[in-house]
């Protein structure tokens, strides 16, 4: 050996270099056996739903004003502020129809009321905008008999309709200048499976059972015409799906005008079990001879991503997240691109709603009912609470608010701190009420228990 580094040292003896080359050896099989490990972590276990979570951003979410403390009137209209009769009511014929407030995706709003007269009773169209509670134009004249009207939204105009069993009489009204467009018959029906008039959207539909459904013109009369089962499987706003009978999949149709909406799939592929969220929505895509897997649309049905996931069928939204039951064992929590944020047993699936990063999932435990929170940012479950969502309104991102949907339920509203589960307030229904409490965008409007003033609620100054 020539290297002056070595020279007067001796060589190790084999025996050390065989000790160094095993530990080597050793060395590289639990790098491999942690990096395997780690890849089946990734792959089989929670590291790719973590990863998601880390990427993850909440939606922009509508917040309600503070509500920690029972919120107080703000404006205050009642029915001669809007120009009706000072005898008249916002109400209904029933719990089972639209009103008295209808509401739109955007900020018009309008309220059915009724007046009485020695004869009979008067019915009304009024408008009111939320956000200072004035009226945008005179009240509309609507029927005096004793049939009352149902009214519901159709693009810009408002269309009401009173169905005596025989003959229905229809009003059109402009919703943006009160002008009433047209009084006459309509071949459209309150009850019944017969061009039953439906509120899909921001519009009216004629639905006929086992046919299809129709498009409601100026005149209150049937135009445009899509053949299907005649019910809306799920709609947003501007679009809806129609199944097209059992195992033929459903058909996807723009509700202003029914012109049919081409999704991009293979040839053979049909679309069932579909479910808008905000933004889009998410079917599953079956071919022949295939499994069906979920996959995720943008609003004008382009595919958000190449992604599809293996599962059954989609079983709720909750802002742009979408709940999938994989399989019969297995359900989890995703993003519109395809990324797992959560999985969980299916035996824990239910009802779900996102409030700022925490997911809440509702569940039918057979009595008290129960939501489980879940932090999306960790993964985390948080303590059960027997709370009940349905009739969730909103939240002001630290109490959750509800209108229970029961007319006999002895609260009108239940407002609930998300942080302990305790009852914050609530506003009670008195017997015969006729209240009823809604959110208008970020705006919350309660109706008297008398119908005959209506009130947006604020938080104490």
């Amino acid at each position: 050996m020539n290297d002056p580094r070595y020279r007067g040292r001796a060589p190790a003896p084999p025996a050390r270099r065989r000790r160094w080359a095993t530990a080597v050896a050793a060395l590289a099989v639990v790098l491999a056996l942690l990096t395997a490990g780690t890849g089946a972590w990734w792959f089989l276990g929670d590291g790719s739903e973590q990863w998601a979570r880390w990427h993850w951003q909440p939606p922009a979410q509508v917040l309600l004003p503070p509500m920690e403390i029972q919120p107080i009137p703000g404006w205050r209209s009642n029915v001669t502020d809007l120009g009706l009769p000072a005898d008249a009511k916002f109400t209904t014929d029933g719990t089972d129809v639209p009103g008295p407030v209808i509401k739109t995706s955007g900020p018009r709003t309008y309220l059915l009321a009724s007046s009485s007269s020695p004869a009979t009773t008067q019915w009304w169209l009024a408008g009111v905008n939320p956000k200072h509670g004035r009226a945008p134009y005179p009240p509309v004249a609507l029927n005096a008999t004793s049939h009352p009207p149902s009214c519901f939204i159709n693009g810009t105009s408002v269309v009401c309709l009173a169905d005596d069993g025989d003959a229905t009489t229809a009003w059109v009204i402009d919703g943006i200048s009160g002008q009433l467009l047209h009084t006459g018959p309509s071949e459209m029906k309150l009850q019944g499976n017969r061009l039953r008039a439906r509120q899909v959207g921001d519009y009216l539909l004629a639905q006929t059972e086992k046919e299809g459904v129709h498009g409601v013109g100026p005149d209150a009369d049937t135009t445009w015409f899509v053949a299907g089962v005649g019910i809306i499987a799920a709609h947003d706003d501007d679009l809806a799906f129609q199944s097209q009978g059992e195992g033929s999949g459903s058909v996807l149709f723009e509700l202003g005008h029914g012109a049919a909406v081409q999704l991009e799939l293979p040839h053979d592929a049909r679309v069932q079990t579909p479910k808008f969220f905000d933004g889009g929505f998410a079917a599953s895509v079956v071919g022949e001879g295939e499994p069906s897997a979920i996959q995720f649309f943008e609003s004008r049905a382009k595919p958000i991503s190449r992604t599809r996931i293996g599962g059954l069928q989609t079983t709720d939204t909750t802002a742009n997240l979408v709940a999938i039951l994989e399989d019969r064992d297995h359900w989890g929590i995703y993003t519109p691109e395809g990324s797992k944020l959560l999985g969980l047993p299916a035996d824990r699936a239910g009802t779900i709603h996102l409030i700022g990063s925490t997911l809440w999932v509702g569940a039918d435990t057979g009595g008290s009912p129960r939501v489980q929170p879940y932090d999306l940012r960790t993964g985390d479950a948080g303590a059960p609470c027997n709370v009940d969502l349905n009739g969730y309104l909103g939240t002001d991102g630290t109490v959750a608010l509800r209108a229970p949907t029961n007319a006999r339920s002895d609260d009108l509203a239940q407002a609930f701190d998300l942080t302990t589960c305790r009852l914050a307030w609530s506003i009670p229904r008195p017997a015969g009420s006729l209240a009823r409490l809604t959110a208008i965008g970020d705006t919350l409007v309660q109706l008297s228990d008398d119908g005959t003033e209506l009130m947006s609620l604020v938080a104490p100054s």
